[in-house]
């Protein structure tokens, strides 16, 4: 267990005196049954009602097939509402349980198996990545990161750590990177541990612990659960979080059963474009991959990542069973991001001031540099193709809004959905 004693990256520790009187939050229980009145948990139903018009909108005026939303403040689902299609082609209606590719949002559940292991004591953030994958022991760096010569490199300043992989800062490029496309990289048909082999004979972009750079880091350590608990990827993460959180439809692909929920991903509408089809996967999403791609590959729903949300907010427990210590769910969601580092972003031309980065999740640390309300200590992240989530521990809620579009910002849905939904309360 990472004990409260030793600090992490650049986080303050908190006293065991101030965990132990931590709140107790009720357990989520999620269906439209259970869906509690608003201002019982201080939030507005009048201004809830503007949030299900506005995302109506969207839907009838044809800009976005449809969506699911949810919304819970201290542990009581307040709101859960599906919109429009999930597959316009066949008519099929979306549902509050349909099951979206959630790309980017797989990272903070990877990193959570990763602290899972070093809260057992199989694993440490210091860990050099190269005790447990030999081929990172050979890794170069380019000398001009900026030309990107195979041919011009150096070895790095020093190892790449597993704290380095959780924190993008091991100088590895992003999966869609020109550099890693141009070398063929990245493949959902090659498994994980070809992927990390073709990750480590890439030169650095630059040396570990020297930028932060959003990464394909997350999905290495996805490998390195695997190497650790001698289980395949998946198997570990439906054995130690979906099965404890009844996450029952998150995984790495939709199974048969569940085919029937699953929602397509479009191009957004434009004015003169109307809403299309995206061109199809190599290996469908409804195909088991070789790749278990723990940056990226994961599909859920907004029930089911509810559910895991409240375990962090709850401090690593939910309905009796705790995925994790409370120590190590402080020092995930606090920014462990040297002050030099900052500001991050995935796009340099846009960075994100108001965010610092914990173990796989942004995390709000200047809330006044945000263009919407939030608080400090907020921690939240999106997906590629528009599903965003975020919770925030001073109010108690857990916000979860998913879409299938490109681009995954289309028409600031996400973001009018974020500042209303803060707006809705009253206490």
């Amino acid at each position: 267990m990472i004990k409260l004693t030793l600090s992490f990256g650049h986080a303050k520790a908190l006293p065991l005196a101030l965990v132990l009187l931590l709140p107790v939050v009720p357990n989520l229980v999620l269906s439209q049954a259970s869906i509690v009145s608003p201002e019982s948990v201080g939030v507005s139903s009048q201004r809830l009602e503007l949030i299900d018009s506005m995302l109506q909108q969207h839907v009838h005026d044809g800009r976005v097939p449809g969506l699911v939303a949810g919304v819970s403040r201290h542990g009581q689902l307040v709101f859960l509402k599906s919109y429009g299609w999930q597959d316009i082609e066949n008519k099929l209606p979306m549902q509050e349980d349909s099951i979206f590719q959630i790309r980017s949002m797989s990272k903070p559940i990877t990193a959570v198996a990763v602290l899972q292991l070093i809260d057992q004591g199989k694993l440490k953030l210091s860990d050099q990545v190269a005790d447990y994958i030999p081929s990172f022991s050979e890794v170069r760096v380019f000398n001009n990161p900026e030309t990107q010569d195979l041919n011009d490199t150096r070895p790095p300043s020093r190892a790449i750590t597993i704290e380095d992989l959780l924190l993008n800062t091991a100088g590895l490029s992003h999966r869609f990177s020109t550099l890693y496309r141009d070398n063929r990289v990245r493949s959902r048909a090659d498994s994980l541990e070809t992927l990390v082999d073709k990750v480590a004979s890439i030169p650095l972009i630059g040396d570990p612990g020297e930028q932060w750079v959003y990464s394909i880091s997350i999905t290495v350590l996805g490998r390195i659960v695997e190497i650790v608990s001698g289980q395949t990827f998946d198997n570990y993460l439906e054995r130690n979080l979906f099965n404890p959180l009844a996450m029952t439809s998150t995984g790495f692909y939709v199974k048969p059963q569940q085919q029937t929920r699953l929602a397509k991903a479009y191009m957004a509408a434009t004015s003169r474009e109307p809403l299309k089809l995206l061109p199809p996967m190599d290996i469908p999403i409804t195909e088991k991959p070789p790749l278990m791609e723990g940056a990226a590959g994961l599909v859920s729903t907004v029930p089911d990542y509810l559910r895991f949300l409240q375990a962090l907010l709850n401090k690593g427990e939910l309905n009796g069973s705790r995925i994790l210590s409370s120590e190590s769910v402080i020092a995930a969601t606090t920014n462990q991001v040297a002050d030099r580092l900052l500001p991050i972003g995935t796009n340099p031309n846009a960075p994100m001031l108001d965010r610092g980065w914990g173990y796989g999740i942004s995390v709000v640390v200047d809330a006044s540099k945000s263009p919407y309300g939030v608080n400090n200590g907020e921690f939240a992240w999106g997906g590629s193709l528009g599903t965003q989530a975020w919770a925030d521990p001073n109010t108690g809620m857990a916000v979860v809004i998913m879409l299938q579009v490109q681009p995954a910002g289309a028409f600031d849905i996400a973001s009018k959905f974020k500042a209303m939904v803060y707006q809705s309360l009253i206490d």
